[in-house]
């Protein structure tokens, strides 16, 4: 095979996998030595899903979106309460009553009892309490 062939067919592995790229390069960005641990926690399994999941269900109406993405001191606006903080301050919120509103919903937030399991919201919850 010529060179060139090599080089076209990986441009072609790297073009299909360029989501993966960008994941691991974002991954690796997060931990490199400049960010202290206090600021990244390291996720257990149950968070990681819940994380996954927070993002795919909650993450549209719950993180702020940026007006300029750069900016890393800028808090952003979002749809919904930002849930960062929700199980700790003066004020934190009970398990059970996050799992009610998850499940049923609001008049504003649609309920996810029939779209997700006890334990995926289990594990919603688990990676909330690290916010």
């Amino acid at each position: 095979m010529t060179s060139l062939c090599r080089v076209a067919r990986l441009s072609l592995l790297a073009c299909g996998m360029g989501f993966s790229v960008s994941v691991a390069a974002q991954s690796q960005q997060t931990s490199s030595p400049a960010r202290s641990p206090a600021t990244t926690p390291v996720l257990n399994e149950q968070q990681r899903l819940g994380k996954g999941l927070f993002m795919q269900n909650c993450s549209l109406c719950h993180l702020p979106e940026r007006e300029n993405p750069k900016n890393p001191v800028e808090e952003g606006r979002t749809v919904g309460p930002s849930l960062k903080g929700l199980f700790r301050g003066e004020t934190p919120r009970r398990e059970e009553v996050v799992r009610e509103f998850i499940m049923k919903g609001t008049p504003r937030m649609p309920g996810f009892r029939y779209g997700l399991e006890p334990r995926e919201i289990d594990s919603i919850i688990a990676y909330l309490k690290t916010l």
